[in-house]
């Protein structure tokens, strides 16, 4: 029996405890010195900061990354933002970690993605790649993602093709950046194999984060559907354009590519097109 549980059958239950409970569990005195003084800052009670605290406990207690706990429960008192509704976020955290972990695990213990770690040329962590991804996947379902979807995006980079060119680096952004494309909502599928083949097309993960920035800049000048910017974004990448020709052609409004200062495709048959102002 857990500590946290221990806890939990107790009568009564102090701080303190918690606090016992969190180092147990491996969560460093320095980030319950930390949050302990905020909430002291902002007023906030003993039996408030428990219910805030036992949500990384019980992370912690399943080796599962818990910053993020931590990270929104400080931003949200900074910004003042009332216990009732911080508290129902930082729960949802917890419970978005606990159900990547089904999908994140089984993917990194594959064989072939250990081989992609090693002949990365990135010193990585194991551990520390396994905790960041985990953090990237929560994020992706808290906003709004489907677990399904997610399982589709790594099962998308986990491809010889695509792993044969990634680095970890990259695939923690490519997972980072999912929920962040225009498309993602509307055609979640297609957005994750857009993500994928641009993994396999050679993009980095500094080119990978100006991505959703650069097709919602293509959406907008183009008046193209999502579907039709990806159509185009991955012509352009059979087509063999390179990371920065693409992503500078989507902030230009061609998602398709084309000649610069060529019109972009949606507005050239608009209707109102060639009327006076």
């Amino acid at each position: 029996m857990s500590l946290l549980t221990t806890i939990s059958l107790a009568q009564e239950e102090t701080l303190s405890d918690w606090i016992l409970a969190a180092r147990s569990a491996g969560i460093e005195q320095t980030r319950l010195d930390e949050i302990q003084s905020r909430a002291i800052d902002r007023g906030i009670s003993d039996q408030q900061l428990m219910q805030i605290i036992e949500p990384a406990v019980a992370l912690a207690e399943q080796n599962l990354p818990t910053d993020m706990i931590f990270q929104k429960a400080m931003e949200g008192m900074a910004k003042g933002i009332p216990f009732q509704q911080m508290n129902p976020v930082l729960q949802n955290l917890r419970q978005n970690t606990e159900s990547v972990v089904s999908i994140v695990d089984p993917w990194i213990g594959r064989a072939e993605v250990s081989q992609m770690m090693q002949r990365s040329g990135e010193q990585v962590n194991g551990k520390v790649f396994r905790n960041e991804l985990l953090k990237a996947g929560s994020k992706a379902l808290s906003q709004n993602v489907t677990t399904e979807s997610l399982k589709h995006l790594l099962d998308a980079i986990g491809e010889e093709a695509t792993l044969n060119r990634a680095k970890p680096s990259g695939i923690l952004t490519a997972v980072s950046i999912f929920s962040d494309l225009p498309s993602t909502a509307e055609h979640p599928e297609a957005s994750g194999s857009v993500i994928a083949r641009a993994l396999q097309s050679g993009f980095e993960a500094d080119d990978l984060q100006k991505l959703p920035g650069a097709m919602h800049s293509a959406q907008r000048r183009s008046q193209l559907p999502s579907a039709s910017v990806i159509e185009g974004i991955t012509g352009q990448m059979q087509g063999g354009s390179p990371a920065s020709q693409i992503l500078q052609n989507l902030f230009n409004g061609n998602p398709g590519g084309g000649p610069p200062g060529g019109m972009a495709p949606g507005l050239k048959n608009r209707p109102d097109r060639g009327r006076p102002n």
